[in-house]
């Protein structure tokens, strides 16, 4: 695969942010510039938004202890409003517009990238998206994320979103934009078109 475009910058930095960088980049065994080009790209992707935004950094224990403490009817509704009232804002507020397409950047890829809520798992056949974000959390975690997920893709290009709660990850999926062409891919052997660890949930399907 052909690696990304790079260019050459020349900037002035703290003596002690280089230092700390050379010694980092000595520790994990990677240059200073691959560890420089990371954290901006963080900046530009997520930190200066999020930080606009309000975020703020929590561990995902914190959060999962927090969650634990309510019921599931509260859980789901702490997920209808942050997927409704906070992540289709935020991503209105970083790309300017709300789609199906912005909606992954924010939510799976990015904030699996810069917050570990989970990790991002993608499958796609011709007609199908097939995500699943695994987390480790247990199951009121597993309904906090269908819901936010359910009020965050609702209504977006007319495709109708299942959700599947498990026990330590949630499957979202949904039908391709029409102009996808139909190809050999992925074969959904499954339901959800991946291997479910636990006894899931009945699907949920959101309204379009």
């Amino acid at each position: 695969m052909q690696g990304r475009k790079t260019t050459t910058r020349a900037f002035r930095i703290d003596e002690t942010v280089d230092r700390q960088l050379r010694e980092w980049a000595e520790r994990e065994g990677v240059s200073v510039s691959f560890l420089a080009n990371k954290a901006l790209r963080r900046l530009v992707e997520w930190d200066m938004y999020a930080d606009r935004f309000g975020f703020i950094a929590m561990p995902r224990e914190a959060l999962s202890r927090m969650i634990e403490l309510l019921s599931e009817d509260e859980v789901r509704d702490l997920g209808r409003w942050a997927g409704a009232d906070v992540y289709r804002a935020f991503t209105t507020f970083m790309f300017k517009h709300l789609d199906l397409e912005t909606v992954l950047q924010v939510m799976p890829k990015l904030t699996s990238r810069y917050t570990r809520a989970f990790e991002y798992e993608e499958k796609r056949d011709g007609s199908r998206t097939v995500i699943v974000l695994r987390h480790g959390s247990g199951h009121k975690y597993s309904l906090f994320y269908e819901e936010v997920a359910r009020a965050l893709f609702a209504d977006l290009g007319g495709r109708g979103i299942r959700t599947e709660p498990q026990e330590n990850a949630v499957v979202l999926e949904f039908s391709n934009p029409p102009k996808t062409v139909a190809a050999e891919g992925v074969s959904v052997g499954s339901r959800h078109g991946l291997p479910s660890t636990d006894k899931a949930a009945r699907p949920r399907n959101v309204p379009t």
